[in-house]
């Protein structure tokens, strides 16, 4: 939502809006000229000529009912983006995980290459600290979300599939319906267009092998020979990672990244395919790349001393926590202490079992409370049901601490020489580790 009020008020627009409460996205929306409500009243509509919405907002919200009293129509956020990437030579990011990272290293890229694309991400990108901007050229960059199955409203000239996982439960019924919706999206891509595609994820596979459309481009990427673009000779430095992209006519050159993980490879091959295919050369692409400085609160430093790092990451899956820990544990030999945030009941509920495997690489696990995001709670779901599962797939240290303030206590009186911290979640966990970089670095880290 704040991407596209950024992207309409370059357009020039008068952009109005309102929030719960004050934040640094409302007062940087502020700083650009936007006017921003704290609470949701039906005056606030007054004078609009559109209301665009979030899935949050209900529709017995008093602005949307004022809204539909008054006659100003209200259109859900994603259709408003619809509006303006569809109107352009449009590139989406799609997937279940990486969407934001794989749109921001695209923007980076495009922008480094020449391309200057517009772009709306669910973010904001270390390189331009910010999350929207009005390009010079016709190329628009999106984060297309899944959740909703607005997927669909989108028809671009390129579009990428990260990977298909099951997820968002209170709105997919079964696999089925979350492939028909991606099946849709591909359909979506315009004639001439191209399909870029990780042939390293099972459920991407899936969706690719019965895609019907003579009238596109496919082309994959990903670690595994067979695919178009891969990576080959990966080596990590500290927090970076490095690599050779290869295709079916050899080595075409060396990529240095300066985040962490195999799965920022994929991502980063994902932009390398994109940045091809639309005349870059390899120098172009890899020098675009290494500008990428990563997104916040994906795996977002926030401090480090010679004695500990804290670092906080949205990662709220078992499959992005795996990646994560993964990604930590490459780089840091010593001890890793986590604190997941759980994120939405029904996610709980579905995947409780899969969240008690995914933390391998953590030494020790702090769960708090559930963050709902909205939903209604659901009986006997709570964060317990993680440390239940955790401990029953053997995790030596992991446990139950309720509330935020409990668990920062818990940590801070326990840090060790050399111990990494992460925090993990898609709620306000990240006060935690901001709590905590600020107690052991008063300056914030560059």
């Amino acid at each position: 939502m704040s991407g596209i009020a950024r992207y309409l008020l370059a357009q020039g627009a008068c952009v109005t809006g309102s929030d719960s409460r004050e934040s640094a996205t409302v007062a940087s929306l502020r700083s650009l000229g936007a006017k921003i409500y704290i609470g949701h009243n039906p005056e606030n509509v007054h004078g609009a000529t559109e209301v665009v919405t979030s899935s949050a907002i209900r529709p017995e919200n008093p602005e949307v009912m004022e809204a539909k009293r008054l006659g100003i129509p209200v259109i859900h956020r994603s259709r408003k983006l619809a509006q303006l990437v569809n109107t352009h030579r449009g590139i989406t990011i799609a997937g279940t995980h990486g969407k934001t990272t794989t749109s921001s290293m695209v923007a980076t890229m495009l922008k480094h290459g020449g391309l200057a694309p517009s772009y709306v991400i669910g973010g904001i990108v270390n390189t331009f600290s910010d999350n929207a901007s009005r390009g010079e050229t016709e190329w628009f960059v999106i984060e297309a979300d899944e959740s909703d199955g607005s997927l669909v409203e989108y028809h671009p000239e390129v579009a990428v599939l990260t990977n298909i996982e099951m997820d968002h439960l209170d709105f997919y019924r079964d696999t089925v319906h979350l492939h028909e919706i991606f099946g849709e999206h591909v359909q979506n891509v315009k004639p001439g267009g191209l399909v870029v595609y990780c042939s390293d994820d099972p459920g991407v596979l899936r969706l690719v092998g019965h895609a019907v459309g003579a009238d596109k481009l496919f082309l994959s990427y990903g670690l595994r020979d067979g695919a178009d673009i891969r990576a080959e000779n990966i080596t990590v430095e500290g927090l970076g990672t490095s690599f050779d992209v290869v295709t079916s006519q050899g080595l075409l050159g060396r990529v240095a990244l300066q985040v962490p993980g195999r799965h920022n490879v994929q991502n980063s091959l994902a932009a390398v395919t994109i940045g091809l295919h639309l005349g870059l050369d390899i120098d172009q692409i890899a020098a675009g790349l290494y500008e990428f400085m990563g997104v916040q609160r994906r795996f977002q430093i926030l401090g480090r001393t010679d004695q500990c790092t804290v670092v906080d990451d949205y990662a709220h899956h078992p499959s992005e926590i795996v990646a994560t820990l993964s990604a930590a544990r490459q780089s840091h030999k010593d001890r890793i202490i986590t604190v997941f945030q759980p994120h939405r009941y029904s996610r709980t509920k579905s995947l409780a079992r899969d969240f008690g495997a995914a933390f391998a690489n953590a030494d020790e696990v702090i769960v708090v409370d559930i963050y709902g995001a909205g939903e209604e709670p659901i009986p006997q779901v709570t964060s317990e049901l993680i440390v239940r599962s955790l401990q029953d797939n053997n995790h030596p240290h992991a446990q139950y601490v309720p509330d935020l303030a409990a668990a920062e206590e818990y940590i801070a009186n326990r840090l060790q020489p050399n111990d990494l911290v992460i925090t993990l979640g898609a709620g306000d966990v990240w006060k935690i580790a901001k709590n905590l970089a600020g107690r052991i670095s008063p300056e914030p880290v560059a």
